[in-house]
């Protein structure tokens, strides 16, 4: 009987994802105390979340919780205002988080230290110390996530939301946040066995839909827009898939003409207020004889097909675990398809841009 195929990279690196989560937390009291009180001193009027590929949906996410939890508003910045068009931001009273796990994107550095010279508070999460990024901020936060050698990123991706959930527990404390984050390795380590039955059962069903195909469609609303976004990348440069990502406030807009027989839409399904948008939503895309399959909490138990996962952390933190089983079915989907999840023909694992 010949031996099972060895793990890919990408595979083992999801399943070390608890593990750096464990260490984010860890790390957490000492890596953010100094952070957290410049904030508070500071008390800034507003935030930007600077980034680029799949840090820009942890930048997503941060926005979010951001306002969510801490009051302020926020936005994405766009650096090559920065860089290509030389223009100076007013960035007095504000606070600039800049997120990349290389920490050597050109343009990212470029408007952290304009930022910076200009009066903001800056802050970088990244991966990778020393790096430019780290040097360019004037704080620096780690996401402790160790070497990634798969080149689409995955533990990379969790660590920055555990940072950035950290962080923003540090500045304002919250019990439920708290209480979620002490939980989450514990519940990220379930979820990949619980993924792992579920692919071999009733998630082979939409396995072989994005084998058999050529798009998809991902849909979801608030905190998990940043996970549909994710994997919709995931999909692109993992899969060659044609994956886009809609909020469903958006999808009802015009893009639901898309759905249909043969283009697979994944809804990831938080509990609660949100959870019944995407039912509408999913509704929709069934009545025009499309396949939908969700990804969800507790809720989703009574939905065929779905993935439902017992949830132990609230709506803010379920990013963090929504996005692992899409991993995982990426990773399967690849392979597949005849696809090396773990190095995608033409790209590279650091991307600059300028």
């Amino acid at each position: 009987m010949p031996a099972a195929p060895a793990p890919s990279r990408m595979r083992r690196e999801i399943e070390e994802i608890p593990d750096a989560v464990d260490r984010v937390l860890a790390a957490a009291p000492e890596d953010l105390r100094a952070v957290a009180e410049s904030v508070e001193r500071l008390r800034p009027r507003w935030v930007m979340v600077a980034a680029r590929g799949t840090s820009d949906h942890a930048a997503v996410y941060a926005q979010y919780l951001i306002e969510t939890h801490l009051g302020l508003p926020s936005g994405l910045a766009k650096p090559s205002v920065t860089t290509v068009y030389g223009a100076r931001l007013a960035w007095r009273y504000g606070l600039l988080l800049a997120i990349s796990q290389s920490g050597q994107s050109p343009d990212i550095v470029g408007v952290v230290e304009a930022a910076r010279e200009g009066g903001a508070l800056t802050i970088a999460v990244t991966n990778e110390h020393p790096s430019p990024l780290a040097a360019a901020a004037e704080f620096s936060v780690r996401c402790h996530a160790g070497e990634e050698l798969a080149i689409p990123a995955t533990k990379t991706y969790v660590a920055e939301l555990a940072v950035v959930a950290s962080l923003v527990a540090a500045i304002r404390p919250d019990d439920a946040l708290e209480r979620g984050l002490a939980a989450l390795p514990a519940v990220l380590r379930a979820t990949i066995g619980q993924t792992d039955a579920w692919l071999g059962g009733d998630g082979a069903e939409l396995v072989r839909a994005l084998t058999d195909g050529d798009r998809a469609l991902l849909v979801s609303r608030g905190y998990n827009l940043a996970t549909t976004l994710e994997l919709a990348l995931k999909l692109k440069e993992t899969c060659g898939l044609f994956a886009e990502a809609y909020s469903t406030a958006d999808f009802a807009h015009g893009p639901l003409v898309l759905a249909q027989a043969a283009v697979p839409t994944i809804g990831i399904r938080p509990d609660g207020p949100m959870g019944a948008l995407l039912d509408e939503t999913l509704a929709t895309v069934a009545g025009r004889g499309g396949l939908a399959t969700v990804i969800g909490g507790p809720e989703a138990a009574r939905i065929p097909g779905a993935l439902s996962l017992p949830s132990l952390v609230p709506e803010a933190l379920t990013p963090l675990q929504f996005v692992v089983p899409g991993q995982l079915l990426v990773e399967a989907t690849a392979r597949a398809r005849g696809i090396s999840p773990d190095a995608p023909i033409g790209l590279g694992k650091v991307t600059l841009t300028r």
